[in-house]
């Protein structure tokens, strides 16, 4: 298990293989690390492409092999790799779709959670908690069929809080009902947002997509505002960040009416009528 440095003035055996193995493996882990380094800064970069757009995030999360790719190859055709096994998705995948009233909002699939997810995968996982803390929107989809949906749906609650992301709106989506309904939720906040659908099927989807622009648009108000002809460029903040219902100009300056978020009439505030 030891290389021989041949040639005069040799000292002997060289580097035993376990040390030839150990540098190779240290070599590669820094290759695997600055690729992760430069992957985090392409995330960075179109996530806050994504902030300026001014569009509501929703995350899909829940347990591992819950349907959340199937579900969002439903609504967007997005050609997301559904597999049934644990962790077909590893990498976060965000597409826009258009709600019902033609508000559009993003969808990100997210990587399942598991029980107990060991220490050591919470870097494999970054992109999925970043993606999850920072939505506007969560879609918890659980497994109807499975005996053990209860037990699940607690595990993806219980991550959440560990991850900062509980008190967000939520939507549970009760998934695979065309396998059959294993235990109904009887929690009466879980089921006024609440949903039972099969994405493969198509049943649900449009009880759901209702459900969802309902959670969507409950945030949202709409606001009157007087911006002065000088400072016209604000008007584009609208237009970015929220639904302009009408826009009209007068010698006080352009009145405009949208439906906004907290967020952007926070922005905006210093224009309300």
């Amino acid at each position: 298990m030891s290389r021989l440095a041949g040639g005069i003035g040799t000292r002997g055996p060289g580097e035993s293989k376990l040390e030839v193995d150990r540098r190779y493996l240290k070599r590669r882990i820094a290759t695997l690390e600055a690729e992760l380094g430069r992957l985090e800064k392409n995330r960075s970069t179109m996530r806050a492409g994504r902030d300026r757009s001014g569009m509501v995030r929703a995350a899909i999360v829940g347990y591992t092999n819950a349907g959340k790719s199937t579900l969002l190859n439903r609504l967007t055709d997005a050609g997301v790799l559904v597999e049934d096994k644990l962790f077909a998705t590893l990498d976060p995948t965000t597409r826009k779709f258009s709600l019902p009233g033609g508000e559009s909002i993003l969808l990100t699939d997210t990587v399942g959670f598991i029980r107990k997810l060991p220490h050591h995968l919470i870097k494999a996982f970054r992109s999925t908690l970043e993606e999850t803390a920072l939505a506007d929107i969560l879609i918890i989809v659980v497994d109807a069929s499975d005996p053990e949906a209860s037990a699940q749906l607690e595990v993806t609650e219980k991550l959440l809080c560990e991850l900062g992301a509980a008190g967000k709106p939520v939507l549970y989506v009760f998934n695979k009902c065309d396998l059959g309904v294993s235990e109904i939720i009887n929690d009466p906040g879980k089921a006024q947002n609440s949903v039972y659908i099969s994405a493969l099927t198509g049943q649900g989807m449009e009880q759901f997509t209702k459900k969802l622009e309902a959670l969507v648009l409950s945030g949202r108000r709409q606001v009157e505002y007087l911006i002065p002809h000088e400072r016209a460029a604000a008007l584009n903040i609208l237009y970015e960040r929220a639904t302009v219902e009408y826009v009209g100009y007068t010698g006080e300056g352009i009145v405009a009416i949208a439906s906004v978020d907290p967020k952007t009439r926070g922005i905006m505030r210093e224009y309300e009528r």
